[in-house]
């Protein structure tokens, strides 16, 4: 299994960088062969379009496995149709965070992203969340429309 992580460093004890296309590094993990590469993210200080730009970066790398704490709605829509296993919320260390993504333990503390897609993605129903599809489902969003969101106003 090929398992790319964005890390704040270039070794396996390096925590997680939770950004994904302005993480300091990306760790290139072969659980096949036992390879480990760190490699400066290229896309760090780009003007504008690091996200993209990484998440073609990480296609062209053919990994199976992305770790990361959060990749951002454009980075999404390139990385959606791939096939690649985004695993979002992650946090530790790269070491950490790659022995939960190959463990067979049916209790791993990182979440799979939804990818926009899925239970949850819908609307709001938090007090001033009225946004559609955000937080995941989780009623964490922003709302929309001058504040008034779909939350239990009026209700008791």
């Amino acid at each position: 299994m090929k398992i790319i992580a964005t890390s704040t460093g270039q070794d396996l004890d390096a925590a997680l960088d939770p950004r994904f296309g302005r993480c300091a590094y990306f760790v290139r993990l072969d659980t096949d062969s036992g390879a480990i590469e760190a490699v400066s993210n290229p896309f760090l200080d780009a003007a504008g379009g690091a996200g993209t730009q990484a998440a073609q970066w990480v296609l062209d790398q053919e990994a199976d496995v992305l770790l990361t704490g959060q990749c951002g709605p454009k980075a999404t829509a390139v990385l959606r149709d791939s096939g690649l296993r985004i695993v979002e919320g992650a946090s530790g260390s790269v070491r950490e965070a790659s022995a939960l993504v190959t463990s067979t333990a049916p209790a791993v503390a990182l979440t799979p992203s939804r990818m926009g897609a899925g239970p949850g993605a819908g609307r709001c129903r938090r007090a001033g969340g009225g946004g559609g599809g955000c937080g995941g489902g989780r009623g964490a969003g922003r709302g929309t429309g001058a504040g008034k969101g779909l939350g239990r106003r009026g209700r008791t």
